[in-house]
C-alpha cells in the first residue's frame, strides 16, 4: 500500500519530530479522587443498609413508625409505594459502585437519599448526614479534582473538631469513656483515670487541626487512619459489639482521609478560581459541618446533625405509662423486652435499636411525634406521654427532666 499503514505513517511521524505528540483525546484515567470518593460512599451505604435493613424496608418486621419531614405526624408502615424508593436507592447504590465516573452518579445518589431521609427521619443519622455533605460538596466540585480534595478535607476535619469538642465534658470524661475502655482487656485499667478522656477529646480536635496543616499532614493522616481502625474493633464483636451499623462509617472515613489528605496536590489555586455559584454552594454546605453544630450548644440544632458521637450529652428521650397498664399492641413484644421501672417506661433508642438497628432520630419534632404514635393507645392519657432527660454539657446540676402527658399532646 503506497504510504503504509495508519500506524507506520504515524510513527514515521514521531520519529521525523522526534517529539512527543498527542496522538488523539485523552483518556480520563478512572481511578480519579472523585471516583474513588463516590466508590467508598457508594460500598459504605451498602454495608449500612445491610446492617440496618428494617430501616430502609418498611416490609422487614418493624413497629417503628416512619416520621416524614412533611406532613403532620406519623405515616402508616405499608402502603402501595412503601417499597419503591428503597428499590430505587439499591439501583443508585449498584450504580454508583460500578460507575463512579459517569457525571451525574454523585447527584442521583444524593437525590435519592435525601428522598429516603424525607419519607423517614430515623434515616438522617450521622452517618447519612456525613455522606449527604459529601455527596453534595462532589456535586458542587464537578471534574476539578483540587476543588474537591479541599471541600472534603474541610468536611472531614469538621467532623473531629466538632467530636472532640463535644466530648471535653464530664459526661465523657467520667461516663462515656470508662464505658468505652470496657472494650479490651488492656484498656480497661485506664477507666479509672477519667482525666484521660478529657486528653482523647483534645486528641481529636487536634487530629482536625494536624490533618489540615500542610506540615503535619502526613502524619496525622495515618493518625486517622489508626483512630478509625481502633474504634472498628472497639465496636465490634470482637470489643463492645455495640451499635456496629457505624463501623462502615470508621472504615470509609478511614479510606477518605487517607485519599483526600495526601501529599502532592495544589487545592488552593483552583479552588480560588471557582465561580460565585459554587462557591456560595460550597460555603453553604460547610457551614452545616462548621457553623450550625455551634447551636447544639443551646439546643438549637439537632443532636444527630451535630457531631455528638458518644459524648452521652445527647437528650435522651422516651414514653411512660400507667404502672400495669398496657402498651399499644403493636409493640408489646418490645416493650416487654426493654421497658424499666416496673414496665412503665421505654427509652425511644431501645425500640429503635430493637426494631431498626440504629438510634431514633433525635430532635423534639421527633419526640413529639412518636409520643403522639403512641398516645393512641394510651388507656389513661393523664399519665401517659413524652419524657425527655436534657442536660447542660458543662454543667451536671442542671440536669433536667420533662414530662408532657398526652392530654397536653393531642389536642
Amino acid at each position: 500500500m503506497r504510504g503504509g499503514t495508519a500506524i507506520q505513517r504515524k510513527n514515521q511521524e514521531i520519529e521525523l519530530s522526534g517529539k512527543n505528540v498527542t496522538l488523539g483525546p485523552r483518556i480520563e484515567h478512572p481511578r480519579t479522587t472523585r471516583s474513588i470518593l463516590i466508590r467508598l460512599i457508594g460500598l459504605a451505604l451498602m454495608a449500612h443498609v445491610a446492617l440496618s435493613w428494617p430501616l430502609w424496608w418498611a416490609g422487614a418486621g418493624r413497629t417503628f413508625p416512619l416520621l416524614p419531614v412533611w406532613g403532620e405526624g406519623y405515616a402508616p408502615l405499608f402502603s402501595a409505594w412503601s417499597h419503591l424508593p428503597a428499590l430505587v436507592l439499591f439501583a443508585a447504590l449498584a450504580f454508583a459502585v460500578v460507575f463512579p465516573a459517569k457525571k451525574h452518579t454523585a447527584s442521583a445518589l444524593a437525590a435519592t437519599l435525601t428522598l429516603l431521609v424525607g419519607l423517614d427521619l430515623n434515616r438522617l443519622q450521622p452517618w447519612t448526614y456525613f455522606y449527604l455533605l459529601a455527596l453534595g460538596l462532589i456535586v458542587a466540585a464537578g471534574q476539578a479534582e483540587g476543588r474537591l480534595t479541599n471541600n472534603l478535607r474541610w468536611l472531614m476535619a469538621a467532623v473531629y473538631a466538632w467530636g472532640g469538642l463535644n466530648k471535653i465534658t464530664p459526661y465523657f470524661a467520667e461516663d462515656n469513656f470508662p464505658w468505652f475502655c470496657e472494650a479490651f482487656f488492656w484498656t480497661k485499667p485506664l477507666a479509672a483515670f477519667p482525666a484521660l478522656g478529657y486528653l482523647v477529646a483534645a486528641a481529636e480536635v487536634l487530629l482536625a487541626l494536624g490533618l489540615l496543616r500542610l506540615a503535619t499532614r502526613s502524619i496525622f493522616r495515618w493518625i486517622a487512619v489508626g483512630f478509625h481502625l481502633f474504634v472498628t474493633l472497639a465496636l465490634s464483636p470482637w470489643g463492645l459489639d455495640w451499635n456496629i451499623v457505624v463501623i462502615p462509617w470508621n472504615l470509609a472515613m478511614a479510606g477518605i482521609a487517607w485519599v483526600v489528605f495526601s501529599d502532592g496536590m495544589d487545592v488552593n489555586a483552583e479552588a480560588r478560581r471557582s465561580s460565585v455559584f459554587i462557591k456560595a454552594a460550597t460555603t453553604v454546605l460547610l457551614a452545616f459541618a462548621w457553623v450550625f453544630p455551634l447551636l447544639n450548644v443551646w439546643h438549637r440544632w439537632d443532636e444527630p446533625l451535630s457531631w455528638k458521637m458518644y459524648s452521652n450529652t445527647q437528650t435522651e428521650a422516651g414514653f411512660f405509662i400507667k404502672k400495669n397498664s398496657a402498651s399499644c399492641p403493636e409493640i408489646q413484644r418490645v416493650w416487654a423486652k426493654h421497658a424499666y421501672e416496673s414496665g412503665s417506661k421505654l427509652l425511644f433508642d431501645d425500640w429503635a435499636f430493637s426494631d431498626l438497628h440504629v438510634p431514633a432520630y433525635n430532635s423534639p419534632y421527633a419526640h413529639q411525634r412518636l409520643a403522639q404514635y403512641l398516645c393512641r393507645c394510651a388507656t389513661d392519657p393523664g399519665r401517659s406521654g413524652l419524657w425527655r432527660f436534657t442536660v447542660q454539657r458543662w454543667n451536671r446540676s442542671a440536669e433536667r427532666w420533662e414530662n408532657i402527658p398526652c392530654t397536653a399532646l393531642i389536642r
